[in-house]
């Protein structure tokens, strides 16, 4: 006999274990289905940075989102920590978005004119800056000072979410999806390379293996591998007080667990062909990415020239066309559903994505944002892969 379930969810990175979270908690028979193993895409090498003042999120829906996602994790960590008894290693305190040049303090500055009505923030000069922490570099001409942002270890958090959605009664399948079982225009389940797994919704979590799907779904799904490499290293000196990032040079990051993260690159930092060559090149750590990663992290911090790295981390992140999340139902399909393209915010975005994912399945829409329009899949009707290189480019982190 087939296995049955209420919904199946494929993929178990932040994004799909988050979706069964949500769903098991509001009591719904959810099968989670991973062909590798939890985490083992984008999930294990992010920063897990939270913080609101980047360049990737925009005026609007965007941004509601992204506030909404910070809130959530204010509840879902300890939510998790005391189910699980693991510590996710989550930290809150302010952050500094550093500028080192003129252009960098225009970016920065603009972006402010929007955000700051949302989140506590405000300009200090580099008199300020150096207060705060005097060993950062003499060339920043200034910063914006978040009053709290949050960072914690993606992977436990992924694993939490994984195994929090199995004390609610998730089933973890580790299988490879082959296709998806239809009846006209309906999907009612999976197959796999153990067979069939019957069902009434389906959700394709699968991160950069989502684009699989599009001939099963008759529907474009428009997610390529973006390479990321980032760097822990082991500085022997006192932890930053404040979390760090800046527009050309990416995060800086004094973990709870001792070690310092230091990247990470992105679309900037290869040329086209590098770019899209897929997920196994991907994995593989590159000198010229580590000598640039220092590099970019020493001119903002020149006492890191005595760290040792301990870990390069390099894989895929899930590009959509638009470096917007697609999350939703697919047009022209009854009883399935997108959560993928997060590019590099999948980790802030995933607990949030999960909660609108049950939402959209126990009550057929959602009031976390309050207009959908520019995440629903059908905004990706009449796509074309010349659309990923622009986005690709713009990616900071």
């Amino acid at each position: 006999m087939p296995e049955t379930a209420d919904v199946v969810v494929i993929g178990a990175g932040v994004v799909g274990c988050s979706a069964a979270y949500y769903l098991a908690r509001e009591g719904v028979n959810v099968i989670l289905v991973e062909r590798e193993a939890i985490g083992s895409g984008a999930s294990a090498h992010a920063t897990g940075s939270l913080s609101l003042l980047g360049a990737e999120f925009s005026p609007g829906a965007s941004f509601q989102m992204a506030r909404a996602s910070s809130a959530e994790f204010q509840q879902i960590v300890p939510e998790l920590e005391a189910a699980t008894g693991m510590d996710l290693l989550y930290q809150r305190r302010p952050s500094l978005r550093l500028a080192l040049d003129d252009d960098e303090a225009d970016l920065i500055k603009s972006l402010m004119v929007w955000q700051q009505p949302h989140v506590k923030m405000h300009w200090i000069d580099a008199s300020e800056v150096h207060g705060i922490e005097p060993r950062l570099s003499d060339s920043i001409v200034g910063a914006v000072y978040e009053d709290e942002s949050a960072q914690l270890d993606s992977y436990r958090l992924n694993l939490a979410l994984g195994r929090g959605a199995e004390l609610k009664g998730a089933n973890l399948l580790y299988r490879e999806v082959t296709g998806l079982i239809t009846n006209g225009t309906r999907v009612s389940g999976v197959k796999t390379v153990s067979g069939e797994i019957h069902c009434g919704t389906v959700v394709v979590a699968a991160g950069t293996w989502s684009r699989a799907f599009t001939p099963w779904l008759d529907f474009p799904v428009p997610v390529r591998p973006m390479k990321g490499e980032r760097l822990l290293l082991s500085y022997p000196g006192e932890p930053l007080p404040v979390l760090i990032s800046s527009p050309k040079r990416g995060h800086m990051v004094s973990r709870m667990d001792g070690f310092t993260s230091v990247g990470s690159t992105g679309g900037r930092d290869y040329d086209q062909k590098e770019l899209f060559w897929g997920e196994e090149f991907d994995r593989q750590p590159t000198e010229s990415a580590r000598l640039e990663i220092m590099q970019r992290a020493i001119d903002v911090f020149p006492d890191l020239e005595r760290a040792e790295l301990v870990q390069q981390l390099a894989g895929s992140r899930p590009l959509s066309p638009d470096s917007k999340p697609i999350i939703g139902p697919v047009p022209g399909r009854e009883g399935v559903l997108l959560a993928t393209g997060h590019t590099t915010k999948g980790i802030h975005l995933g607990p949030v994505t999960g909660r609108i994912i049950a939402d959209y399945i126990c009550r057929g829409s959602t009031q976390v944002v309050s207009d959908m329009s520019e995440f629903l899949p059908d905004r990706f009707a009449d796509f074309a892969d010349a659309d990923f290189l622009s986005a690709a480019r713009a990616v900071e982190e």
